[in-house]
């Protein structure tokens, strides 16, 4: 394996045409099942159905899983990535621009757009120079003069209004004739991902321009978001931490369906799969000195049991196995390595960087070295009773680590020397 493979496997996992969820490691197929059936009971009414789920808990990949699976079954689908566009100050010719691609040779859809930009207007409502200079007196010579002024801008922003409000409807009928022209027989599924990654203010412009915008029939939005955040992004548009941002988030959400959190046991498996683990520890001339089975074991358990209790994402547990499975190039097939520590050290040189730093310049003391190992790791995984922790193996692996710690380099050279001795000495007795 080289190091470009490495890195482009954690890039996108692969959604074939006709098995979309082939590759589903996280057994969310039955999870779509159910979406879709929401999709097709809310369809004709329309509705927004937010899809919350941690940072990293593999939501975009589930989205692009669901879509094609949806697409297998006829229904017309659409993608808006809000974060690629929280630039801009308005979202929704972004949106009319992703609704182009129902039907993209229909030039209805210039209309729509031309709608969709006087909308967009409406922020300044344009008013003339003269009336603006008379509002602020820098031309008025009477004060009748400045009231009737002040009066005439009045009917001017009440005329705009108006046309507003009948610019606002032309909109809405424009998009539900194209919808129900390009979607007859099933509803449109419009997904918009990452806006709980976008600034507040554009965070609050999607969801307000498609609840007033874009609440008609056959149209069904789904929001992949992580909640919490969102709702920090709208206390931060507000400008306080006493808006009610869950009361405030339920004017636009009809439905919310929150994913369960994936098993990490199952992931780590598909990790270690997927980056190639086995090209080391299962490699036939490794196993003249070592015991490969063992050797899996030992790693995956404290790959399993770390990233459960410090409730690591997905996308954090990718980089930690693609670093590890990096750093074992440089080691040469034979190379003695304790699996569970050096998972451990790879684990904490990705979630804890300046430990890992501290470790290498052997900054602690042995004490200090405890002290902060015992802080850093999740409590889940030290109890009292160590005879009833399933992860009692763990004491010995600190113990270890401790010892590895205080010996010098060339030290650990000797006992590396040793341990291979041992293990072709006991391999010719065939003892194991």
């Amino acid at each position: 394996m080289n190091l470009k493979n490495i890195k482009s496997r954690a890039i996108e996992i692969e959604v074939p045409e006709k098995k979309p969820f082939e590759f589903d490691k996280l057994e969310r197929g039955k999870i779509a099942a159910i979406l879709t059936d929401i999709v097709s009971f809310y369809g004709q009414s329309g509705c927004v159905l937010a899809l919350n789920g941690d940072w990293g808990s593999g939501k975009t990949t589930f989205v692009r899983m669901w879509k094609q699976a949806l697409k297998n079954n006829d229904y017309k689908t659409l993608y808006f990535n809000a974060w690629n566009s929280d630039y801009a100050d308005d979202p929704l010719l972004a949106l009319v621009s992703e609704l182009k691609e129902l039907s993209p040779n229909n030039e209805k859809i210039n209309s729509i757009a031309g709608k969709a930009g006087r909308i967009m207007g409406r922020v300044l409502l344009t008013v003339s120079k003269g009336l603006i200079k008379k509002t602020v007196g820098v031309e008025c010579d009477t004060l009748n003069e400045a009231l009737d002024a002040t009066e005439e801008i009045g009917k001017e922003y009440l005329a705009k209004f108006e046309e507003q409000k009948e610019t606002v409807e032309e909109f809405k009928n424009d998009v539900r004739k194209f919808v129900a022209d390009n979607a007859a027989e099933k509803p449109v599924v419009f997904f918009v991902d990452e806006l709980d990654r976008c600034n507040p203010h554009y965070a609050v412009a999607v969801l307000e321009r498609i609840k007033h915008l874009f609440d008609i029939p056959n149209i069904i939005f789904v929001l992949a978001i992580n909640k919490k955040e969102l709702c920090n992004a709208i206390q931060g548009f507000y400008g306080s931490t006493n808006i009610n941002s869950e009361e405030y988030l339920r004017r636009f959400i009809d439905i919310e369906y929150t994913l369960s959190k994936p098993k990490m046991d199952v992931y780590c498996k598909h990790l270690y799969n997927e980056y190639g683990f086995g090209e080391f520890f299962e490699n036939e001339n490794r196993k003249q000195y070592f015991r490969g089975d063992r050797e899996i074991d030992s790693f995956m358990r404290m790959a399993i049991s770390i990233s459960e209790a410090a409730q690591t994402n997905l996308r954090q547990l990718e980089r930690v196995f693609a670093y590890a499975r990096l750093a074992l190039m440089q080691f040469s097939s034979n190379t003695y390595v304790i699996p569970d520590i050096y998972f451990l050290l790879c684990f904490w040189k990705v979630m804890k960087p300046e430990f890992y730093r501290g470790i290498r310049s052997k900054e602690y003391t042995n004490q200090e070295f405890l002290t902060k190992v015992e802080n850093i790791l999740p409590e889940t995984l030290l109890v009292t009773d160590k005879y009833q922790s399933k992860n009692r193996g763990l004491y010995y692996t600190i113990a270890s680590l401790i010892y590895c710690y205080d010996i010098t380099s060339t030290e650990i050279n000797d006992v590396q020397r040793k341990s291979l001795e041992l293990e072709k000495k006991v391999n010719r007795r065939g003892r194991i």
